[in-house]
């Protein structure tokens, strides 16, 4: 019995890092263009409430996004650039899990870049589980809302 108690607290307390990738995607559009959209969040406030119904009280800065899913409150910072093939944002302190969003762009001509979204979240093996299918579908759709809005324009 005590084994079983000490399993099952040990996989509520242990935490890994669970990681996702999107599927990678073409992108017809500048890659440049794509990237300053992405590396300022101030740049998708008009968009993303309009896209995502589900999202409430949306506020930003450049470097900073906050919003409400569900009732959870979702903070995040950009806290890597590097231009144009990388941003990457993270949790704010206060978070109930820590994570990390990472956008890839490949250049392949003027015209056409690769895109990919890696998540990374720091969840116990029990909510890893849970969430796994979750932050794929998430990933997934990122990155082809980063595709719809770059051809788009």
């Amino acid at each position: 019995m005590k084994f079983f108690l000490y399993l099952v607290n040990s996989l509520f307390r242990l935490h890994e890092d669970m990681k996702v990738s999107s599927k990678e995607l073409q992108v017809n559009g500048d890659v440049h263009k794509a990237f300053a959209r992405i590396s300022n969040f101030a740049a998708l406030s008009g968009v993303l409430p309009s896209q995502v119904p589900q999202v409430q009280d949306f506020a930003t800065t450049e470097d900073t996004c906050s919003f409400k899913v569900a009732g959870m409150e979702i903070k995040m910072r950009i806290t890597q650039k590097i231009e144009p093939t990388m941003v990457v944002l993270s949790s704010e302190e206060g978070m109930p899990f820590n994570f990390t969003l990472a956008v890839l762009f490949t250049p392949e001509s003027p015209m056409c870049f690769r895109s990919k979204v890696e998540a990374e979240l720091g969840v116990n093996m029990i909510m890893a589980a849970m969430l796994k299918g979750q932050a794929q579908k998430f990933a997934d759709m990122l990155n082809e809302q980063i595709k719809n809005y770059t051809e788009a324009c």
